[in-house]
């Protein structure tokens, strides 16, 4: 290949790159990995019941998700899979749990399950997660404050979520929306800007203002896409890792490391060439030879674990987790909608003023009346 080839290809990848949602493939590859998102999520929430594998109902959500893509974009060079392996995390487990079937534990009734997925076409990635109560239609208590909390702190966010907008402006808000349930934002959860092949972008919302931890201010801009993860609990909102073994890494993409291991080299070929630039789960290697070679990676630092974690027990974690696209029109939720919803009724409600006109407000673009369109036009 000659230097101007060479040249030419750059460009090209380089104004891939640049593609935001304004452009109808772009737009329609966010689409349909949201539907499929959505489609798998639904799928998990309705067979979790009482006496149900966490593992076989994980594999269930995988096996969805490539199902569906197994039927799109069929003999183009177009990379498609799972952005985020399904995780269900119970009680106050605060999220990360996708076990391996040897080490699953099964379902009950009362349980508080936070189901957690991911898809990406072509690179662009739409995630999606949800809480549920196992065997239960109406909650109350203190899991009704935490699912209530976070979805009430998700109600603020797409609406503050506009372009000309700050993130500082939203945290303080979520703060609020968080606190009128009695709960605790997560420390370390926040929403991230996505961007083609990434789903943490520089642009961040955190969920809670946490000493010696500053976010950079930022500008939302019209045609970005964001991940907006919001995950509370009913106690003090900090995690810690418990023994229980973690099994969801992520190729780190700029680490480099001379292994010595025969088996770990091979593992991160098989990782490189399978899972590049999305995180995975240990189900899906079943050769023991390989998942030997990942924990020599994982001590050099080349993956990056996802660990389980969990707040103290006897606290109840709820999550919400939905992608927005900054559109002209206002923001498109692409995962999260269509979602069974819990009627949960909890004692507590949201008092504050700001707050309320916040909630009050519409996330569409109101549309113009002719007369004032005829108004701006003179």
């Amino acid at each position: 290949m000659s230097e101007e080839d060479k040249k030419v290809d750059t460009e090209k990848e380089e104004e891939e790159e640049e593609l935001d949602c304004s452009h109808p493939d772009v737009l329609n590859k966010y689409q349909f990995a949201g539907n499929t998102a959505n489609a798998a999520i639904r799928a998990v929430a309705a067979e979790c019941k009482a006496g149900k594998s966490i593992a076989e109902l994980c594999e269930l959500g995988d096996n969805i998700i490539n199902e569906k893509l197994a039927s799109v974009y069929k003999g183009k060079k177009i990379e498609k899979g799972i952005a985020f392996p399904t995780c269900i995390s119970l009680n106050n487990c605060c999220g990360h749990y996708s076990p391996l079937k040897e080490d699953s534990i099964e379902l009950k009734e009362g349980d508080v399950a936070k189901i957690d997925l991911g898809v990406h076409v072509d690179g662009y990635v739409a995630l999606v997660a949800t809480t549920i109560v196992v065997g239960q239609t109406e909650v109350t208590g203190r899991a009704a404050d935490a699912i209530m909390a976070a979805k009430t702190a998700g109600d603020v966010i797409i609406r503050m979520l506009k372009p000309g907008n700050k993130n500082h402006a939203i945290t303080s808000m979520v703060e609020k929306a968080v606190a009128s349930f009695g709960c605790h934002a997560v420390d370390g959860v926040v929403s991230h800007q996505i961007k083609r092949f990434t789903t943490d972008g520089t642009k961040v919302i955190t969920n809670k203002n946490v000493p010696g931890h500053n976010i950079e201010e930022c500008t939302f801009e019209q045609n970005e896409a964001y991940a907006v993860d919001v995950v509370v609990s009913t106690g003090e909102g900090k995690c810690r890792e418990l023994d229980t073994k973690c099994t969801v890494f992520k190729r780190a993409p700029d680490a480099k490391y001379n292994l010595k291991m025969k088996t770990a080299r091979e593992a991160l070929f098989k990782i490189e060439k399978s899972h590049p630039k999305m995180p995975f789960s240990l189900r899906e290697i079943d050769d023991t030879r390989t998942r030997l070679g990942i924990t020599e990676c994982v001590r050099h630092e080349l993956l990056q674990p996802h660990p389980v974690l969990y707040e103290k027990d006897g606290e109840i974690v709820a999550q919400i987790k939905f992608c927005v696209l900054l559109m002209a029109n206002g923001p498109v939720k692409i995962t999260g909608s269509d979602l069974p919803e819990l009627n949960a009724k909890s004692d507590k409600q949201v008092e504050d003023e700001e707050l309320i006109e916040v909630l009050k407000q519409s996330i569409k673009k109101k549309k113009k009346s002719n007369k004032k369109k005829e108004e701006e036009g003179n």
